[in-house]
């Protein structure tokens, strides 16, 4: 069956519509509403078409309709008209650009601006400039089978660790690992320590590698804690306001799930690692969060020298203003690059 362009405007109508009244639309409304030079009972067999084609569907008999994820998909990526020059003019990001001296306090401050502008909520991680790096590391005989692991940074952030072997090994033995794991580690990110590296550091340790295993472990550790990702939040109970919402144990599970952090790194670090994608608009069952599957996230990366190093996210119903929030992150994101610049 064809699309044409009929049933194009059709569904747009629907789509615009039911996002302005969250009520199901019906061909009266649309004849009514919205200039097509068409009769009701012509729209009436193009929505009949529209609903095989899986773009709308009717939530219960003689309802109207209501668009489908699958309408949603083609209306964001073909049918919206962005229209950035006038959503600048609401932003206010030059006034607020200039009243932070510090990164944290930027991103704080956009994640409110974000959640007030839009009425939904909005998700703000912090840059990935700096990854730690291996300074020292100490081996230490405590006991006869425990070792004290002492990790610092290049931040001096100093960490400490007990470490269980299975036979006792002699200090001047745990000096020669201290030396070779210093020689080998300092200076280097987590990311730069490949299996190949410790493949070597095993095999000199010989029947000690079970040690380096653990002393290993103890440096992932150190390293994911200080280059850990602070996640700042707004407007999470603007989505109660939506009536898709009016379940309460829907809205309760949606928002429990919005505060665990690691869900919320866990979407930040799966969109920074998608380089080359400007904004992306997740609808419905596309989310990988159950809980989100009423929901449609709008994200995108803020940059540093071309590389990905942040995350804004949007989360509102599937029936959320993509027009202008995507014009609004549009326009935030052409000054993110210049005032991180400043700040950091």
């Amino acid at each position: 069956m064809e699309l044409n362009d009929r049933k194009i405007k059709i569904l747009r109508a629907i789509i615009l519509n039911y996002l302005d009244t969250a009520e199901p639309v019906g061909s009266r409304t649309i004849s009514k509403n919205y200039d097509l030079g068409i009769s009701p009972a012509t729209i009436r067999n193009e929505m009949s078409d529209l609903e095989e084609l899986g773009l709308i569907l009717q939530p219960h008999t003689s309802a109207g309709r209501i668009p489908s994820d699958k309408g949603y998909r083609l209306y964001v990526d073909k049918l919206m008209n962005l229209h950035q020059d006038e959503i600048n003019n609401g932003l206010y990001i030059e006034q607020l650009f200039q009243r932070v001296d510090r990164i944290e306090s930027l991103l704080k401050n956009i994640a409110k601006m974000l959640a007030n502008e839009t009425n939904y909520a909005t998700i703000v991680s912090s840059p990935q400039i700096n990854k730690a790096k291996i300074k020292n590391i100490q081996l230490i005989g405590v006991q006869e089978k425990r070792i004290l692991a002492v990790i610092v940074t290049d931040g001096n952030i100093i960490k400490n660790y007990m470490i269980n072997i299975n036979e006792p090994v002699h200090q001047t033995m745990l000096n020669r690992l201290t030396f070779v794991l210093n020689e080998q580690l300092y200076g280097l990110t987590l990311e730069q320590i490949n299996l190949p590296l410790i493949q070597q550091l095993k095999d000199f340790a010989g029947s000690n590698a079970d040690i380096v295993n653990k002393v290993l472990d103890a440096i992932f550790d150190t390293i994911k804690s200080v280059d850990d990702t602070e996640i700042y939040t707004s407007g999470a109970t603007n989505i109660l306001r939506f009536p898709e919402f009016n379940d309460i144990s829907k809205a309760t599970n949606l928002m429990h799930r919005l505060e665990e952090k690691q869900v919320l790194k866990d979407m930040v670090y799966t969109v920074l690692e998608e380089n080359g994608v400007n904004i992306k608009v997740t609808i419905g069952d596309e989310n990988v969060i159950d809980e989100m599957k009423d929901c449609s996230l709008i994200t995108t990366t803020y940059k540093l020298g071309g590389e990905n190093i942040g995350f804004i996210g949007i989360i509102g119903p599937k029936r959320m203003d993509y027009e202008n929030t995507i014009g609004s992150l549009s326009c935030l994101m052409s000054k993110m690059e210049e005032i991180i610049n400043k700040l950091k």
